[in-house]
């Protein structure tokens, strides 16, 4: 709509050549009309029970009759196709806004959504009214309660919790270990109300998450964290195996003990050695920090030692492993050269160059060993 300022002018002062003096047709610079075309491609969309997404776009350009300042966001309770209650408005002072989420909504019910654009002078038309209803609520969180027991076994006990929004279906746990990715997930009826979990390891820190369920489903989870002192280590050091580099050296490598008898974190290593014809002079070997390799050198040629290697936590030492025996090489071996895993062909001309190959079949390649004079 344009607006104009204008006189009237009697008659005869018009056609008496009086004129017009005063009296010229403007635009009034006042008055700017407010946007004629609402916004376009409204969308609603549920984001859970107590709140709701809007989508638009701009009045097309030759319906805002001037700068866009932001839009207003108007919404209404619906029953049975019907407004209850006052209208609320949510307003976006942003000219570029598309989108909006409204909070603060009740579960199960229905609004009608209208987008209005305004500029300095007012709002402009509403879009069409879009009506959505928000999902139904999910319970809240169930109260939670851990014990650890003596038995490295750990009591969950868990209580309704104050909101279920209809009758609760049962309830979700998932527990474990802090640094192992899967975690244990059980579900439960609505009449359980505790559980015990086993194999709870000394030394290390649990999460457990628990979650109460309806006909929506699962509500929010009750987060909680035990750590379980440490003590020493009850089980010792896996996969001993050693490895004769030269007629004075040898490569030794471990596995730690299996993570449910570590029982804290593995600080140290300690690893001892003997001669077999030397049985009370065992040398020490500490391995700090706790790396899972160690070369020993200065040893004897064509000597049996025996070794065995036990762990630590900042509790003390647990049990040593099994002993392990190896033999260095005799001096007039030569020194070995340890060979990445080749292929038949490969592990056949080496044999041809005159060296000593010990191979080890595997399924598609050998892993060799060769003696170079």
């Amino acid at each position: 709509m344009i607006v104009l300022n204008f006189c009237l002018l009697a008659s005869k002062d018009f056609y008496s050549g009086g004129g017009t003096d005063g009296c010229n047709f403007v635009l009034s610079n006042d008055v700017l009309p407010v946007p004629s075309g609402p916004p376009r491609k409204v969308e609603v969309e549920a984001v859970n029970s107590t709140s709701v997404k809007v989508f638009w776009r701009s009045p097309v350009p030759n319906k805002q009759h001037g700068q866009i300042r932001g839009y207003q966001v108007h919404y209404v309770r619906m029953e049975n196709g019907e407004p209850k209650g006052p209208p609320m408005l949510k307003d976006v002072m942003l000219a570029d806004a598309q989108e909006m989420i409204i909070p603060g909504l009740q579960p199960e019910t229905a609004y009608a959504i209208t987008v209005t654009a305004y500029t300095t002078k007012g709002d402009g038309a509403r879009s069409k009214p879009k009506v959505v209803t928000t999902s139904g609520a999910v319970p809240g969180k169930p109260r939670l309660v851990i014990n650890h027991t003596q038995m490295n076994t750990a009591l969950i006990q868990w209580y309704a919790p104050v909101e279920s929004f209809g009758p609760l279906m049962g309830y979700r746990l998932k527990y474990g270990r802090k640094d192992v990715d899967i975690l244990t997930t059980l579900e439960f009826s609505d009449k359980e109300d505790h559980f015990t979990a086993k194999e709870i390891h000394k030394g290390a820190s649990y999460v457990f998450k628990l979650s109460a369920r309806n006909k929506v489903g699962f509500g929010e989870e009750n987060i909680q964290e035990i750590t379980i002192p440490e003590d020493v280590p009850s089980g010792f050091p896996q996969n001993l195996h050693c490895d004769s580099m030269s007629s004075t050296s040898v490569q030794i490598t471990w596995q730690p003990p299996i993570l449910a008898e570590r029982n804290g974190v593995i600080t140290k290593y300690i690893l001892l050695y003997r001669d077999i014809n030397n049985r009370y002079h065992p040398t020490e070997v500490p391995i700090v920090p706790a790396d899972t390799t160690v070369t020993l050198t200065t040893l004897k040629p064509d000597t049996i030692y025996d070794v065995k290697i036990r762990a630590y936590t900042s509790k003390g030492p647990g049990p040593f492993s099994p002993s392990v025996q190896f033999r260095t090489l005799p001096v007039d071996q030569g020194r070995i050269c340890l060979l990445k895993s080749l292929s038949l062909a490969e592990y056949l001309f080496l044999g041809k160059q005159g060296m000593e190959v010990l191979a080890n079949p595997g399924e598609t390649s050998y892993v060799i060993r060769a003696t170079i004079p």
